[in-house]
């Protein structure tokens, strides 16, 4: 947990998680939001470094008093729900990190969550869980305080930033309808939620669900928002009916939800090219149906069947089946692929899922290039709020665009300073604070004071670490390419999309978004032949002495 954590500093309340990760071996920080790390800090810890194995299944206890390992032999088997929900019966209040049979099975693709709502860990946290035999982490409540320096420099900064996150003209949106809720199912979905809250953030953007009508009456799950699939559903109501079972009956077997759902599309593709047949699935017919999507989760989460193939993710699953599958696979360093250029132009949220060591992910690089035809004075707006030095700006944003590689190093390391201080990275959050601010809360919580361009240079600092982890494991430029599939067109509804820039003014080809790495390394301070640092950088952080 980092230091804003146990604060009220608006949003600060996620914990992170550092290991190896099943999906493709790099080592990578997660986050995720909900009440552990604000419990963490109370019980007396700022950090839990957790090393070996268990001869037997265990739970991970951390109270203000003691630590233990309980024996979990009876939770082994259960879903991460019906794991939290038996902890909290025993230790309340608490905050628990849980793994569901996803975990225990080492699937590739598993997941975990905070407190059934906070996501963490894409791409197999809980399958280095379940190798520890480690079925959950609790941490108690306790008493002991947060050290904050400056009390009431603190509370006049925090007055200013609620002040303003209470009056932003999106927080009612939000709290009525949660995030991404499409238009067509608003009415619906406002009768079934109820918003949630992290500790100290006053948007409440993740939700209940409880449904009260359809073939899934009574369900009821959590979750950071709902993402809608149609799957074969003949109405709206239908569709979210079966959206709300989908992602609820992922998130207790542990399955990372963009990982399993571009699994599925692409054995629907492979079954209707004839790739794969019902002798390889077990007699299964795969159609595009809630039914084959929610017995395929199981038989994921189990290793059963087919299941033991799509637990290797896309990369792993397209190898175990041949017959040339791995061409029809879209990735970047085994992820599925949030954000596709071809359809939402070349913006630093899809430039950067090259770069980032973890592979494709939704969190890190945020910008204006969310939403589409944001000018260019936006983008200069929000690389000076994140400290971007102002000769560099000139650079990196121009009078008629802006360049992704440049304006993406900067993104990630604004997104390693809200990690650094367990910060919410989500846009709605993330709007609210400047450098200067950041700096400001920093002083007052910990009697630290940094100019902009320290903490700035403390956070290039961590995410260069992390680079240099991964540079061990043979990490380098050739893990940063484009999937080919970027310059084919993708055709959708009878329409081909290509691959654009920001501005949508002309199609990119290989060489564009290679020029655009280079430039990406160049601000770095990299090499741009095999995209590590350079010495010069090394020196300039202190990290001399760190292996290359």
């Amino acid at each position: 947990a980092g230091p804003f954590a146990g604060t009220i500093v608006p949003g600060a309340a996620k914990v992170l998680a550092t290991t190896r990760f099943p999906i493709n071996g790099a080592f990578a920080t997660a986050a995720g939001g909900g009440s552990f790390a604000l419990m963490l800090k109370s019980a007396g810890y700022d950090h839990v470094v957790i090393s070996g194995r268990a001869r037997h299944p265990v739970y991970l206890r951390l109270s203000e008093e003691d630590m233990e390992l309980g024996n979990a032999t009876r939770l082994w088997g259960r879903d991460g729900f019906e794991t939290i929900d038996e902890l909290r019966n025993r230790y309340e209040p608490c905050s628990i990190i849980p793994i569901g049979p996803a975990g225990e099975n080492l699937v590739k693709i598993s997941i975990t969550s905070v407190d059934k709502a906070g996501t963490l860990g894409r791409g197999g946290l809980a399958a280095v869980m379940g190798s520890k035999n480690l079925k959950a982490i609790v941490v108690q409540q306790g008493t002991v305080a947060t050290n904050v320096a400056h009390r009431l420099t603190l509370q006049r900064l925090v007055n200013n930033l609620h002040q303003r996150m209470i009056s932003w003209s999106g927080r009612q949106p939000i709290v009525d309808n949660g995030l991404m809720t499409p238009p067509t199912i608003t009415e619906l979905h406002q009768k079934m939620r109820r918003p949630l809250a992290c500790p100290s953030c006053p948007l409440a953007d993740k939700e209940m669900v409880t449904l009260s009508q359809g073939p899934y009456t009574g369900t009821r799950t959590y979750m950071p928002h709902v993402t809608m699939n149609r799957f074969s559903a003949r109405s709206n109501e239908e569709a979210y009916e079966q959206s709300i079972k989908y992602l609820d009956t992922l998130n207790r077997y542990g399955l990372c939800l963009m990982n399993f759902s571009s699994l599925f599309s692409t054995m629907i593709y492979l079954y209707g090219e004839g790739i794969i047949t019902k002798e390889d699935t077990g007699g299964i017919e795969v159609k595009n149906n809630i039914e084959t999507a929610l017995k395929l989760a199981r038989m994921t989460a189990c290793r059963e069947g087919l299941g033991n193939i799509l637990a290797e993710g896309l990369v792993g699953a397209a190898r175990m089946i041949g017959r040339g599958a791995e061409k029809h696979i879209e990735h970047i360093k085994g992820h599925s692929i949030p954000y596709d250029p071809r359809l939402n132009s070349l913006g630093t949220m899809e430039f950067e899922q090259l770069t980032t060591p973890r592979g494709a992910h939704v969190a890190a690089a945020g910008s204006p290039s969310y939403n589409p035809g944001r000018p260019p004075s936006d983008f200069a707006r929000h690389g000076e709020r994140m400290g971007i030095p102002a000769e560099a700006l000139e650079r990196v944003v121009g009078a008629t665009s802006f360049n992704p590689g440049r304006f993406s190093r900067y993104s990630e390391d604004w997104y390693s300073l809200f990690n650094c201080l367990s910060l919410c990275n989500r846009a709605q959050v993330n709007r609210f604070y400047h450098v200067k601010t950041i700096t400001d809360l920093y002083a007052a919580v910990t009697g630290i004071y940094l100019t902009p361009a320290q903490i700035m240079k403390a956070s290039e600092r961590a995410w260069t670490i992390g680079k240099l982890l991964n540079v061990r494991e043979g990490f380098d430029r050739k893990d940063d390419r484009a999937p080919e599939a970027w310059f084919k067109p993708l055709v959708r509804g009878g329409r081909e999309y290509r691959i654009t820039d920001y501005y949508q003014t002309s199609t990119l080809t290989k060489e564009d978004v290679e020029r655009f790495l280079d430039d990406y390394y160049d601000e770095r301070g990299y090499d741009k032949q095999s995209g590590l640092p350079t010495r010069e950088k090394l020196e300039e952080l202190g990290l001399e002495n760190l292996p290359v």
